[in-house]
């Protein structure tokens, strides 16, 4: 509320007397258009309340473009989970639903071996399993991943050699079953994941790991 002064004049006097006039100011609060809310979490920001708008960057994906780095990794936690299953079930129908169809393991290094999906699914499931009953990966990620799509799984093979002679193929002969426990080498394994299944792993070189450090270790000479 503000006061102003007006001034009142008598018809013919020469005397003016000066009365207050009082004037009222509205105050208007202006409210942000709906169009900008959503249903977000709310963040506290300066003592107020402030909606913080997500959204869905998979129109960015399709274009070829990175999500923002501010973003947190929404998938973090469905990738870990499909690594766990991954590493922990040794079946037909575990490989099938998790491996992408055009799937490629790489055994980085100077060897550059690489194996297609049924490649992989042979050597596990046909060669590996059979030879080692309680063959295991002992494996260890959070599922985040790096500026390339990868995240890191280590892992670590370990089990006993009481089933059938084990075998690579090819011109190395098999190794019979001795009984022999066998703990490979902790290996760096990088895996891409997208629309739910496996599409890459890359396993980084270290010495004592991998398939023919296997071979080796059952007692094979290569």
């Amino acid at each position: 509320m503000a006061t102003m002064t007006g001034a009142s004049c008598i018809s013919g006097s020469a005397h003016c007397r000066i009365a207050p006039v009082q004037a009222s100011y509205v105050s208007v609060r202006m409210r942000p258009s709906q169009a900008f809310r959503t249903k977000a979490p709310m963040l506290e920001r300066s003592g107020r309340r402030a909606v913080l708008e997500v959204q869905n960057f998979k129109f960015m994906k399709e274009l070829g473009l990175k999500k923002p780095a501010f973003l947190p990794d929404f998938g973090k936690d469905k990738r870990k989970a499909l690594l766990d299953r991954f590493y922990s079930n040794f079946d037909v129908q575990t490989y099938d639903e998790l491996l992408a169809d055009d799937f490629e393991i790489v055994e980085a290094g100077e060897s550059r071996k690489s194996y297609s999906k049924s490649e992989w699914i042979t050597l596990v499931l046909d060669h590996t399993i059979p030879a080692i009953p309680d063959f295991a990966w002992g494996h260890a990620t959070d599922g985040a991943k790096d500026d390339d799509g990868y995240s890191i799984v280590i892992v670590q093979a370990t089990g006993h050699h009481t089933g059938t002679p084990f075998t690579l193929g090819g011109t190395l002969p098999p190794v019979e079953a001795s009984g022999k426990r066998f703990v490979l080498a902790e290996e760096k394994v990088r895996v891409k994941v997208e629309d739910g299944q496996i599409k890459r792993m890359e396993v980084l070189p270290v010495k004592g790991a991998g398939p023919l450090a296997l071979y080796k270790a059952l007692g094979g000479k290569a």
